[in-house]
């Protein structure tokens, strides 16, 4: 249960960190290049000794590390150009919703067994997300921007559910800190790539991004290399875990966003937070 609510909690503080980056006007790209570089060496330092990167069992995850990866980047640069496009509101939704990916995966794939009172905390799970981060301005939308959380909500969903393949079948326990790494060397690499193609590569960032983009990188690291010792752990089913993991950080980053930066909630959004509740009873 540990794991699982710190997973939750570097997630949560993931948003929280991205949301100080804008009242510093960090480079997005610089911010994001931080990030994984810091990820990557924070996946050294917990790199198991006796583990070898190139035993037999490492050579089978090693694809989906580099398509994790990839989709990592991809999910970061199109999230910050959704929040600007199509809202910040959309592509919340979009994101955590993308839950029910991963879940009938798990459902379908592995066969997991749920019970009656289980199946309601997952709808009630999805209600209370909607509620959590409703806001008026979501019907002004343009239509034309939904592309962007579209492709949050596919690209996010496939990446959860690649994360519980790979727990489930591709490795062991003990390879979670070295499969982690390589997930996040991969996504550094890429999103150096990226910059240089750009002419975007900064090579002395200001302080703040400096600072913001470690501790991204260290809750980012954290977001991963947490939920796969959870899902390892057994404590519950994996489809309950993901329900669980995106319903809290909503809910969690939106009391957070409320206590640090002020930001209103409406009762709407009280009423999900209340149903979050409601719906982690249900799941526990």
């Amino acid at each position: 249960m540990i794991y699982l609510l710190a997973s939750i909690s570097s997630s949560s503080f993931i948003y929280i960190i991205f949301r100080w980056a804008k009242n510093y006007s960090c480079n997005l790209t610089s911010l994001i290049s931080i990030n994984y570089l810091a990820a990557t060496i924070l996946g050294f330092v917990f790199f198991p000794s006796s583990t070898s990167v190139f035993s037999e069992q490492a050579k089978t995850w090693l694809p989906f590390s580099i398509v994790l990866g990839l989709l990592f980047t991809g999910m970061f640069f199109l999230i910050g150009n959704s929040a600007q496009k199509a809202g910040i509101t959309v592509t919340t939704l979009a994101n955590k919703l993308s839950l029910v990916f991963p879940v009938l995966f798990s459902l379908v794939c592995f066969h997991e067994n749920i019970t009656t009172l289980k199946y309601i905390g997952l709808f009630t799970a999805f209600a209370a997300i909607a509620l959590t981060v409703y806001k008026k301005e979501i019907k002004k939308t343009n239509l034309l921007f939904l592309i962007l959380p579209l492709a949050i909500f596919f690209g996010s969903g496939i990446a959860d559910s690649l994360i519980k393949y790979v727990q489930t079948v591709k490795t062991t326990p003990e390879q979670v800190p070295v499969f982690s790494t390589f997930v996040f060397g991969v996504a550094f690499i890429v999103t150096l790539f990226i910059s240089l193609a750009n002419g975007k590569i900064n090579l002395l960032p200001r302080l703040p991004t400096v600072l913001l983009g470690l501790f991204l990188g260290a809750a980012n690291f954290g977001s991963l290399y947490f939920l796969l010792i959870a899902l390892n752990s057994n404590y519950l089913e994996s489809s309950l875990i993901f329900a669980v993991n995106n319903m809290s950080i909503v809910a969690l980053s939106a009391f957070l966003g409320n206590i640090i930066f002020a930001e209103k909630l409406s009762k709407i959004n009280y009423g999900g937070l209340a149903l979050a509740l409601v719906s982690l009873y249900f799941l526990m």
